[in-house]
């Protein structure tokens, strides 16, 4: 019996194998070892911006690009359109049930009514096929748009401890999203 166990042993409870086999870790399992070095490097903001785009292309965090780039790993596979159309939907998703989140907080019942509508608007479309004539990619490029626009708002009501954007603000992006979807709808 090792350490451990006979340190769980005079404790007087039964423990089963199992569990103190969990807590020792499965050696089946091989481990990867541990990214412990740093080297921080210094970029301009032309040559970050060529990485992120690179990065975003390939589909990974722009840190884990430039360390395959570098130590010469395969090219990931490529994403499907429709992959990162469900993705970027996704998103919006989240930041809306977010805002919903917010207004259902802040007792603000139409704002929570407008933005439950737009969420069932969202969840139609990862439901949907684009439009005819309209492939997936250019359905991306549209969503990130109205996207960012939307997270933002979602930031700012974070920042503001939870506090609702203004209607001036939060209507338009709302109607942003849903004119983002029209290509689905057609």
């Amino acid at each position: 019996m090792g350490k451990g166990a006979s340190f769980l042993a005079s404790l007087g409870a039964p423990f089963p194998c199992s569990l103190f086999a969990s807590l020792k870790g499965n050696p089946s399992v091989p481990h990867r070892p541990r990214r412990t070095i740093r080297k921080p490097t210094r970029w301009t903001p032309d040559e970050w911006a060529r990485v992120e785009t690179a990065a975003r292309a390939r589909g990974v965090p722009p840190l884990r690009y430039v360390r395959e780039a570098a130590l010469g790993a395969p090219p990931a596979p490529k994403r499907r359109a429709r992959d990162e159309l469900t993705r970027q939907l996704g998103r919006v998703l989240n930041n809306l049930r977010q805002l919903h989140r917010v207004a259902e907080d802040d007792w603000a019942d139409d704002a929570a009514a407008r933005i439950h509508g737009t969420i069932l608007a969202t969840e139609a479309a990862i439901n949907s096929a684009p439009a005819p004539h309209t492939t997936a990619a250019e359905a991306v490029r549209v969503i990130v748009v109205a996207g960012r626009a939307l997270n933002e708002l979602v930031h700012g009501a974070h920042a503001a401890e939870d506090e609702l954007p203004p209607d001036s603000e939060l209507l338009p992006a709302l109607e942003a999203v849903e004119t983002s979807f029209s290509w689905i709808f057609r």
